[in-house]
């Protein structure tokens, strides 16, 4: 039985947020998502060209309550890298910039970070089943230094 009438993709992820232009610096500068169109209380940034956005940000009040962990709710974001290179620039361009790197992976190579908000968000690379195959029987798949 083939079901039908399920989705093609995510769409996209929308958070709240305490100050709506320090997010947008994060996610633009740091994450380098570039800002597809911003309101006095909303942003919405992507990568993709033929999608309006991938994260959209909405501003809330400096005082408003953050995430708390080991509550019902989102978890976290991951973001797909191109190449263990690039994970590697990336990882390189959180720490020069001091965000909150909250972990990494024993199984993959990834890095776990936090937004100014306390968003959880992942950064990862997945080769390939074949290069996967290819990387464990020559030593295992890389992994960050840190």
């Amino acid at each position: 039985m083939t079901i039908t009438g399920v989705p093609t993709q995510l769409g996209h992820v929308a958070l709240r947020v305490r100050d709506l232009d320090r997010a947008v610096a994060f996610y633009r500068d740091v994450v380098g998502l570039p800002l597809k169109a911003q309101h006095e209380k909303v942003a919405f940034l992507g990568i993709r060209p033929d999608a309006s956005h991938e994260i959209a940000l909405f501003a809330l009040s400096e005082d408003a309550p953050g995430p708390e962990a080991n509550r019902v709710g989102l978890y976290h974001m991951a973001w797909e890298m191109a190449s263990f290179e690039d994970l590697q620039r990336f990882h390189e361009r959180l720490l020069a910039n001091n965000a909150r790197i909250t972990g990494y992976s024993d199984r993959q190579s990834n890095v776990m970070f936090q937004d100014p908000d306390g968003n959880e968000n992942e950064a990862l690379w997945e080769p390939a089943p074949e290069e996967q195959q290819r990387l464990e029987s020559a030593g295992g798949i890389p992994r960050l230094k840190h």
